[in-house]
This record gives structure tokens, C-alpha cells and sequence, in this order.
């Protein structure tokens, strides 16, 4: 799936970069406090910022440089930019960034790379070979001389926070899968397959509670406890096809629920139940329990798991005894 997710990323404007990048920050709430987005002549170096708290800008706060460059970032862009926002700092337009990350998702050259992995050789180059690195960088047609106030700054930045993200490290960050499936239009992957326990779970008394009362309606035969009803030769087979569906819906929604957002788990389920909860109403007992299992399992539902055809009939089929679970679509009340 990453590897999917990766491609999309790599196909997106620098513009876009940045937008996906803002909204994953809007998301990472408490982490952040509130965002701000630069772009174009005059950002002062800042693309997508995250406030750590209600001083914004006076207070601490983190910049997403993104780098959409269809290739490995370069030292000139590297330094250009981190010169950029300590200059605009020294001259007191906002404090220094808690982290400086730059996302570029074609990764960095080998000479950032080694920038990256030794901050007080990065801050010595920075500062001791301003001239030749940032000063025709930061303005244009200007040359930004070293200053009092800039050298401080410099000195003052802990050169250690600023990072490089390339696609798959941009990919791991937590909830970013969300963001990135909810503007783009990418196969989710698939879900892994439900672990049914040698005994019953106690998620799933419920469900079973009422399947067995089920049973016990269409065959006029008590049961004492679940391991009757396995050694049946009818019921037996249908609890544990039962079972195994509950827990694929179970495993699909513990597997998608940290990947993509919740609106697109809820509307999955209302698809289900809009699509068989008029056969449900119609049937009784045991021959509803098989009805409704019949049509979940030919249901077509909206959005990305259709079309990328990854929710299993199993899936579906087990979504109903989760409605079950919840007397939502209870199969014995």
C-alpha cells in the first residue's frame, strides 16, 4: 500500500505538496495549535507552519519547507532556504522554528544527507561560509550581508531539528495516510484477514447469543452453551461461517480505521445497512440470518472500496453481525 501512496505523492505540484502538507497539520490536533500557510515571492522561507501554541509566531512553532523538485533536493535550495528564515529572524519577524523539516519527497543529495547527520558542522558552514551559501539567496538581486543580529540567530538555533523527509518517511508520519486518502483518490490496499479464536471471544457473545436462539427457533432444540451448537452438523458449520465473517469485518475495520478517515468507515456501514435492512425486516429467524447474509455479500458500496474493489464478501457479511452486536440489527431480540 505505501508504495502506492508513495506514487500519488510523487505526481503532486509543489503547490499541492504544500496544501496536503497544511491539512495534515490541521488534523494533528493537540500537537498543534493552529497553522499557517506561505507561498510564492515574500514567504520569507516559511511554506506550511504549525503553531505549538496561541503566541504563533512569537512563540515556538514548526516549518514544512516543501521541495516538489522532481529530483533530490540540492545544497543550494538546503541552504538558501534555512538562511531564508534565520535572516527574516534576525530581524525580529518571528522567533526561531522549534523544527525545520524539509519535505522533499524525491529525497535529498548525498551532501545534504551529510549536512543533515552533523548539525554543528551544518551550523559552521552556515555561518562561516555565509557568503558563498545563503547571501544571494535570500533576496533577489540582493546580497544579504552577515550581521550582529544574524550571526546571533545562527548561533542561537539548534541546527539538530532540522530534518528531511523524503516520500516513504513522509508516507509514516501518523495520520498522514488519513489526509492523503481523503484528497486523493488512491487504493487503500487491503485489509488483512480476521484471526477467529479457538474459543468465543467475549466481543462476541452478543451476536452469538442471539444466533443460537436462532438455531434453537428453527430446529426446536435447546442448546446449553456454543459448544453444542459446534457439534451440531448443521449449526455447527453456519456458527463458525458466522464467526469468521464477524471477525474479517472486525479485522477491515481495526486495519482501515487508522488509514483513512472515519466518515469513509461510517458511510461503508450505512451502505450495509441500507442495502439489507429491508430484507432483514422482511424475513424471521433462521431463514433472515441467511437472506441477509445472501444480499450483504452481493452488495455494491460508494466511494474508494468499491471502486478499488477491497471490501471482501466476508467483510460485508460480517459488518451485519457487528449491527447485530450493537441491537442495531439484532437477529433475535
Amino acid at each position: 500500500m505505501a508504495l502506492d501512496e508513495g506514487r500519488e505523492i510523487l505526481k503532486l505540484r509543489d503547490d499541492e505538496l504544500e496544501e496536503l502538507i497544511k491539512k495534515w497539520i490541521a488534523q494533528e490536533v493537540p500537537a498543534y495549535y493552529d497553522f499557517d500557510r506561505n507561498s510564492g515571492a515574500g514567504d520569507r522561507g516559511l511554506d506550511s507552519v504549525g503553531f505549538l501554541s496561541d503566541q504563533r509566531y512569537e512563540g515556538a512553532w514548526d516549518n514544512y519547507q516543501c521541495k516538489q523538485l522532481s529530483k533530490a533536493l540540492g545544497e543550494p535550495s538546503f541552504f538558501g532556504e534555512l538562511g531564508k528564515v534565520l535572516y527574516y529572524a534576525s530581524l525580529g519577524e518571528f522567533t526561531l522554528p522549534s523544527r525545520y523539516i524539509f519535505v522533499a519527497p524525491f529525497g535529498v543529495v548525498g551532501n545534504v544527507r551529510n549536512w543533515l547527520a552533523m548539525p554543528t558542522k551544518l551550523k559552521s558552514e552556515l555561518r562561516d561560509n555565509w557568503t558563498a551559501r545563503c547571501a544571494k539567496l535570500i533576496v533577489a538581486k540582493t546580497i544579504i550581508p552577515m550581521s550582529n543580529e544574524l550571526l546571533n540567530c545562527i548561533e542561537s538555533f539548534d541546527f539538530s531539528k532540522v530534518e528531511a523527509w523524503n516520500v516513504h518517511k513522509l508516507v509514516e508520519q501518523p495520520n498522514l495516510r488519513k489526509v492523503l486518502h481523503q484528497y486523493v483518490d488512491i487504493d487503500p490496499g487491503t485489509a488483512p484477514p480476521g484471526v477467529v479464536p479457538s474459543g468465543v471471544d467475549q466481543s462476541e457473545r452478543p451476536y452469538i447469543a442471539q444466533l443460537i436462539g436462532v438455531y434453537e427457533d428453527h430446529g426446536s432444540k435447546g442448546f446449553a452453551d456454543e459448544l453444542e451448537v459446534f457439534a451440531h452438523p448443521d449449526y455447527g458449520p453456519h456458527l463458525q461461517d458466522q464467526r469468521r465473517r464477524y471477525h474479517d469485518a472486525d479485522a477491515f475495520n481495526r486495519h482501515f480505521r487508522d488509514n483513512i478517515t472515519e466518515d469513509v468507515l461510517l458511510q461503508f456501514e450505512q451502505d450495509i445497512y441500507d442495502g439489507v435492512v429491508d430484507e432483514y425486516r422482511s424475513e424471521v429467524g433462521y431463514k433472515r440470518v441467511n437472506s441477509v447474509m445472501k444480499l450483504a455479500g452481493q452488495l455494491q458500496v460508494s466511494g474508494v472500496f468499491e471502486r478499488h474493489k477491497r471490501a471482501p464478501v466476508s467483510v460485508k457479511q460480517g459488518v451485519c453481525h457487528h449491527f447485530a452486536n450493537k441491537e442495531r440489527l439484532p437477529w433475535k431480540k
